[in-house]
């Protein structure tokens, strides 16, 4: 497992809450403040929301839907959280028995409104395998579309100004073809038994289900140096330091349990 992906497995930050998805200037004493994957189960997609796809081609969020489609939200040039959880999200679809297209649609949409279609088209390229680029559809807006979609499924973010970089929450939205909230999946590596089921739910309009509030955050690791940020090893130690006192306290008992007998 790369080192990127095994540390951002042990960040699992529990109960994050914040505020609605923006685009001002992180803490940086505290970056992991305002974000939150909120679920907004069975609430409605803004249907008309404009946006634009790879190939500079105007569409609204419910002309790419009309499918059970999975939902993920990124910016184009993260290195961490973003390429895991498309990947992730990608193995788990191709392992669902489900038919790419006909089943399910699938939708990345970034959360910078700088995204250009060229860029969104590199991404595509780079992040997918061939076989991959057909169901899934790169799209990008305004600040206004995609606060209002981010908004609308609970994807709660901050820009960073001082690196140009956004912190985030990982996973993805399964929706019904009608643009529904159905289920939620958090983190970078999903089950795809779940994920099939979910989409069959999705398709047939089944009860939303909630999921583990499981938040994975992702902020500034440096790929170069190999370094992250005080906030990100706090974490990491806080971590280390509870798997030391589990380990512990079950020696411990292991020890006396052997001296009572």
């Amino acid at each position: 497992m790369r080192p990127s992906a095994l540390v951002l497995t042990a960040l699992c930050l529990l109960g994050v809450t914040g505020a609605h998805a923006h685009h001002d200037a992180v803490s940086a004493a505290h970056p992991e403040q305002g974000i939150a994957f909120e679920q907004h189960l069975d609430a409605s997609l803004p249907g008309g929301l404009r946006l634009v796809d790879a190939a500079g081609q105007r569409v609204t969020l419910a002309g790419e839907l009309g499918k059970p489609t999975v939902l993920v939200l990124g910016y184009l040039a993260c290195r961490d959280l973003c390429p895991l959880t498309l990947e992730g999200a990608t193995e788990a679809l191709d392992r669902t028995g489900l038919a790419p297209g006909r089943d399910y649609r699938a939708l990345f949409v970034s959360i910078d409104p700088r995204a250009t279609p060229a860029a969104l088209r590199e991404a595509r390229d780079q992040r997918l395998a061939p076989r991959d680029r057909a169901v899934w559809r790169f799209l990008a807006g305004d600040a206004q579309a995609v606060d209002a979609l981010a908004n609308a499924v609970g994807f709660h973010y901050r820009y960073d100004a001082a690196h140009d970089d956004y912190a985030h929450p990982a996973g993805f939205v399964v929706l019904s073809p009608g643009g529904r909230v159905a289920r939620y999946f958090f983190g970078v590596r999903y089950d795809s038994g779940e994920v099939a089921e979910a989409l069959r739910d999705a398709a047939g309009h089944a009860p939303a289900r909630a999921a583990s509030p499981l938040l994975l955050l992702c902020y500034h690791y440096d790929p170069l140096t190999g370094r992250y940020t005080l906030t990100v090893l706090g974490v990491l130690r806080a971590v280390g330091a509870a798997f030391l006192l589990v380990a512990g306290l079950w020696i411990w008992r292991q020890r006396r349990a052997r001296g009572d007998a």
